[in-house]
């Protein structure tokens, strides 16, 4: 049995019996309060009203006895008693009909027995079912001018419903007292499981740093110290890639750089055709790998959080604009329709990085649509947020690729691998949620596809 397992029966066993014991002084004090005492002031009553029937009637003991038997059928258990010991019982027997000292006290100065409130017992609601001739409320009488004593209590089946508070506040304490302790201890048992969860989200999300506050021997605090450990090293591991990234990022600029120069040169000396072709294809790529090590510089600054952010006031259909007229070479090389619906819309943001990410969605529209398709560009202005979509026309993506589209390096198929590295959505999300923006994607495969962002206003 492990120790989590272990833990979790002995607590619960705990619970139970505390339960029970709280329970039983409940029910006990219940009893106390509001059923010993009215039930035996409601059996003196009928003990009083038997004994005035005989006197006030003068019955001889035999006519006394009738008359008792007569009542016993009304659940009363009866006895009647001569000061010399003599007893008579009526309706069901009692177990037990010894009299004790206090009983034959009714025979020299005591006038009534109270033996249900005077019974002093640690099991006071079980003891209130004794069948016993002391459990009785007790009364003197004179029958033909001797001294009797007339003794009387209810059967135990009459009696089931005075007991029934007793025995609700009892079932009562122990649901409630059960159910208190077994909420709190499986809540302390979820709280960690719904911290490591939690911390797990974070680590999902890139946050190493997450504290983790379970300690303990058991298997949970074992779990949380290995994830500690994990944490640990994967926060190393993620250091160190973003290292060798930024190293190497800017490591290949110089060289490339200096290829892109030396093939501009080369194109003047270059005489042939295929010559130039060939350099063209070399200028190409390097171009390609230039602007990988640029947006891979990007992905690093803002995911150590180095990047240096320049909020100013940013017109967002004047960017959009400028983006558009930038590419209007490759949507008129493509015979792609442009469509502009752009309010004025002004936020607080970083004009470079707000300028990638509208480069990124717009080249994917271009890139990936149909010849002759339509790019909707709308720009609108709300109460508390704007937002900007961006439609195209193009291949689409099935569920699958929707919801892997913005995982770096991913790319879905052979028609999105002719370009880039698969860097260009995340890059859009890393910039947006700097920007406390969302950004949503709805797409059907053959049918096109629609980005979505909205930027909250102050």
């Amino acid at each position: 049995m492990n120790k989590l397992q272990h833990r979790f029966i002995v607590f619960t066993s705990i619970i139970i019996l505390v339960s029970l014991a709280v329970g039983y002084v409940v029910s006990n004090l219940l009893y106390f309060v509001f059923v010993k005492d009215q039930v035996d002031q409601r059996h003196l009553r009928v003990v009083e009203q038997f004994a005035g029937h005989i006197e006030d009637n003068e019955l001889s003991v035999e006519k006394a006895a009738q008359f008792l038997q007569s009542m016993s059928a009304m659940d009363y258990q009866i006895a009647f008693v001569h000061e010399d010991g003599t007893l008579f019982d009526f309706g069901l027997p009692f177990n037990d009909d010894t009299l004790t000292p206090d009983m034959r006290l009714l025979f020299d100065d005591a006038t009534i027995y109270h033996g249900m409130t005077h019974l002093q017992s640690p099991f006071s609601v079980i003891e209130h079912f004794s069948n016993k001739l002391e459990n009785t409320v007790g009364l003197r009488i004179e029958v033909e001018g001797e001294k009797w004593a007339l003794f009387l209590r209810s059967t135990n089946e009459s009696m089931f419903s005075e007991i029934h508070l007793a025995f609700f506040g009892f079932i009562a304490a122990v649901v409630v007292i059960s159910m208190i302790g077994i909420l709190f201890f499986s809540r302390k048992l979820i709280h960690s499981l719904t911290e490591l969860t939690s911390a797990t989200r974070e680590i999902a999300r890139n946050n190493f740093d997450y504290p983790l506050t379970i300690v303990g021997k058991d298997e949970i605090g074992q779990l949380a110290d290995s994830f500690r450990m994990m944490q640990k090293k994967l926060a190393n591991t993620d250091e160190t890639r973003r290292k060798f990234i930024n190293n190497v990022s800017h490591d290949f600029q110089s060289p490339l750089l200096n290829i892109l120069g030396y093939t501009e040169l080369l194109d003047s000396e270059i005489s042939s055709t295929e010559g130039k072709q060939y350099n063209h294809i070399i200028q190409t790529e390097a171009k390609r790998l230039s602007n990988l090590t640029k947006q891979l510089l990007v992905l690093t600054s803002l995911d150590q959080g180095t990047y240096p952010l320049q909020k100013q006031p940013i017109r967002l259909d004047e960017q959009l604009r400028s983006v558009v007229r930038s590419m209007m070479w490759r949507i008129q090389e493509k015979e792609l329709e442009i469509f502009m619906n752009l309010q004025p819309v002004e936020i607080a943001g970083d004009k470079s990085l707000l300028l990638n990410a509208w480069e990124n969605l717009l080249s994917n529209a271009v890139k990936y649509n149909k010849k002759y398709g339509l790019i909707e560009i709308t720009c609108t202005q709300y109460a508390h947020a704007a937002k900007v979509i961006i439609r195209d026309t193009g291949i689409g993506m099935n569920e699958e690729q929707r919801k892997l589209a913005f995982d770096r390096f991913y790319r879905a198929d052979h028609a999105r691998k002719r370009d880039g590295m698969g860097l260009g959505l995340s890059i859009v999300r890393e910039v947006l949620a700097y920007h406390e923006a969302t950004i949503t994607v709805e797409s059907d495969l053959g049918a096109g596809t629609t980005f979505t962002v909205v930027f909250p206003k102050e």
